[in-house]
């Protein structure tokens, strides 16, 4: 809803009818305001006290503002006088003051008091509430339709209080002459479509939708309300004779100020000229001194030169025969160095072959070493298999002197000459368990050969059981039963501990290069960081830390990539000394130990029932 607003509005557009009906009441005199010719009252107010005109309209201002103990009639009452004060009384007022003043001669521009810098009140903008407030055209938009129409406004403000868009604005012209030139034909033009300050405040003439606008003097100035606000605020009241005054007392003002600026600087420049005639006469003086100076400087030179020229013979001549001196001893010297260098090359050759001597023998004692413990495990090994066979071999002896005795018996039976029945039947007893013995020991020696067949046989078939279970489980390293790379150097330690000294992309580069090295190392079969002791009876080998790598290791790095070379060495030294790289076992993750190949069969089953498709009923 589009509606045209003064000063003050109401909170809610369903107050317009309670408004508006206090407001005719007022308007057809049915309360008394005047009492005097300067005594105002609240007619709404039992105890109301006397008032001014700008008195009362604070006083009606502050019970719609400010008052909580009053009602909403009162301050729906209250409104309705702010209306009728700020529109029909003021505008009463104004009559009367325009009716006295028609006595006294008319006012010439130069005499009329008007706010500086120069300053229009606009009217009757348009509004439209919307969300709880009113809203209207901005300032840059009215400014922007002015300048379209020729005018050449500085600024324009629209006033705005506490329900939103007044329907007011003021325009500055800005402090100039040709400003003031500006306004009054900004004002002018809308006297003549009579839409200037009279036309506004005439109650009884019919307003359009256009805008009014006039030029702002003291009377807007001194105004209660929006307009006198902002005026006071930003501008003074001063006629345009003043303005001129000002002008040309700050004229007079900086013509005095530039003559005595210019008073000042012929006062420095007669100075000036004095110091540089003083300077001049210095000037010749010193040049005199100066045409002695270089004489004297002259004659000196010439004496200087020639004691330099006969000290530049002498030093050459001296500088010739140093010369000589230096290349015999530059002579001397090269020989001397060729000599010590073939010397040193000779020295280094021996070094050097000192040093793979050394090398050599160390190599060899560690084979020998290794050697003697691996012909040590082989012999014990050997040995468990000569006692098992002595065994056997004695179970198999047994037998045989059983049966030797046996048939020795059979024997003395049949040279016996006197043979009874029961020596008969004894005999008859022996051969047949003779013949039961031979069958056994037979019988022993074929089964004996068919279990070394059959554990070859079962060996070989779990080998490659073992390496096909491998071969399937090498890519689920995640599961309870899977592969594990055993001497193979775990990294994230090298990773860890190189961010934690440098920068991520330096850090990953070091680790990289570390983890290189000390693969490497891990991999050469003539480095041997174990030393063999005897624990129980029984050799063990166990990590050498007086190795020289090792050392450096421990020393130089953190305890968890210490433990990770440490980790790797002692899995390659027991399941791949011989070819000291990385081999594939059967791992259970869960206990981190060995799986047994049953295990490895038993996950297997498991995880194929788990997958399988079941049976559709």
């Amino acid at each position: 809803m589009s509606q045209r607003r003064g000063d003050m509005y109401d909170i809610d557009p369903k107050l317009e009818e309670y408004k508006h009906k206090y407001l005719k009441e007022l308007r057809g005199g049915c309360f008394k305001i005047r009492f005097s010719e300067n005594t105002l009252k609240c007619p709404f107010c039992p105890s109301s006290r006397d008032y001014s005109y700008k008195d009362l309209l604070r006083h009606a201002s502050r019970i719609v503002r400010e008052s909580k103990s009053a009602s909403f009639k009162d301050k729906v009452k209250h409104m309705g006088l702010i209306e009728y004060l700020e529109r029909d009384f003021h505008a009463k007022l104004k009559c009367i003051d325009s009716t006295d003043g028609n006595t006294t001669p008319k006012q010439n521009l130069n005499e009329e008091i008007l706010v500086w810098p120069w300053m229009a009140v606009v009217a009757n903008i348009p509004v439209e509430y919307k969300n709880g407030r009113y809203a209207g055209d901005s300032g840059k938009k009215l400014k922007d339709d002015w300048v379209k129409k020729g005018y050449n406004p500085v600024k324009v403000h629209p006033l705005w209080n506490w329900q939103g868009h007044s329907g007011l604005a003021v325009v500055e012209f800005g402090e100039t002459f040709a400003g003031l030139c500006q306004v009054m034909m900004f004002m002018k033009d809308f006297e003549v479509n009579k839409h200037g300050r009279k036309d506004w405040f005439d109650r009884e003439k019919c307003k359009d939708d256009k805008l009014y606008a006039w030029i702002a003097t003291y009377e807007d100035y001194n105004a209660y309300g929006l307009v006198g606000d902002y005026l006071k605020k930003n501008g003074d009241l001063k006629t345009v004779a003043d303005v001129q005054r000002e002008n040309e007392l700050k004229g007079s003002k900086l013509i005095m100020g530039l003559k005595t600026l210019i008073d000042e600087k012929n006062k420095k420049s007669e100075e000036m000229n004095s110091e540089i005639r003083k300077t001049d006469t210095q000037l010749l003086t010193v040049m005199k001194q100066k045409e002695v100076m270089t004489e004297n400087f002259n004659r000196d030179m010439e004496m200087m030169r020639k004691k330099a020229s006969e000290q530049l013979k002498m030093i050459t001549t001296e500088h010739e025969r140093s010369k000589w001196l230096l290349e015999d001893r530059e002579k001397e010297l090269r020989a001397r160095e060729a000599k010590n260098e073939t010397e040193k090359r000779k020295l280094d050759n021996d070094k050097r072959m000192n040093e793979l001597a050394i090398l050599e023998q160390i190599k060899a004692d560690e084979r020998v070493l290794k050697l003697a413990e691996d012909q040590k495990r082989e012999k014990e090994k050997l040995h468990r298999k000569i006692i098992e066979l002595q065994k056997k071999l004695d179970e198999k002896q047994r037998l045989e002197l059983e049966i030797k005795q046996m048939k020795g018996a059979i024997e003395v039976m049949k040279h016996v000459t006197k043979v009874d029945l029961e020596a008969k039947n004894k005999l008859e007893s022996i051969q047949t368990e003779l013949k039961d013995k031979e069958e056994e020991l037979e019988s022993l020696e074929e089964l004996s050969q068919a279990l070394i067949v059959r554990e070859r046989k079962s060996n070989d078939e779990l080998v490659e059981a073992r390496k096909e279970l491998i071969s399937g489980l090498s890519e689920n390293t995640s599961a309870h039963i899977g592969v594990k790379r055993l001497g193979k150097l775990n990294a994230k330690p090298f990773i860890a501990a190189s961010k934690r000294h440098c920068s991520h992309k330096e850090g990953a580069k070091n680790a990289a290069k570390l983890v290189s090295l000390w693969e490497n190392h891990l991999g050469d079969p003539s480095w041997y960081p174990f030393k063999v002791i005897t624990v129980g009876g029984k050799s063990k080998a166990i990590l050498d830390e007086e190795d020289d790598k090792i050392a450096s290791l421990q020393k130089e790095c953190e305890v968890d990539v210490f433990n990770a070379v440490v980790t790797a060495l002692n899995e390659l030294n027991e399941f791949n000394p011989s070819g000291r790289y990385p081999v594939l076992e059967l791992w259970n993750n869960k206990e981190k130990r060995h799986a047994s190949l049953k295990e490895g069969v038993e996950f297997l089953l498991k995880q194929w029932k788990t997958y399988k498709p079941r049976k559709r009923s």
